[in-house]
């Protein structure tokens, strides 16, 4: 499979989250709103979109197997790099860790 349009959105910084993902797989299928946290040690995290119905967490998607999330991960945060940086030239972006 082919990871493509990957897509950072920032957001204020909330016990961690510091923005949304998405991306296309092999230019037939849309995954978005992935949270992206910021780790204590300095990495990020991905959380995988859910919903509570009727008292009970549903997962919407995920990565069925470790190659898929690691490639997943790889093209967000290869992405997450580039937006920090270019925080410097928009603040928006600060959120997530530009440093300027």
């Amino acid at each position: 499979m082919k990871i493509k349009n990957v897509n950072i959105i920032p957001v204020s910084q909330d016990n961690g989250l510091i923005a949304f993902a998405s991306l296309t797989l092999d230019d037939d299928i849309l995954l978005s709103s992935i949270a992206v946290y910021k780790k204590l040690d300095g990495g990020f995290r991905l959380l995988y979109p859910s919903k509570c119905v009727r008292g009970s967490e549903m997962t919407i998607f995920h990565p069925l197997n470790r190659n898929m999330s690691k490639a997943i991960e790889e093209a967000i945060f290869e992405k997450i790099k580039d937006v920090r940086n270019k925080g410097c030239e928009n603040d928006r972006y600060y959120s997530i860790g530009a440093g300027c």
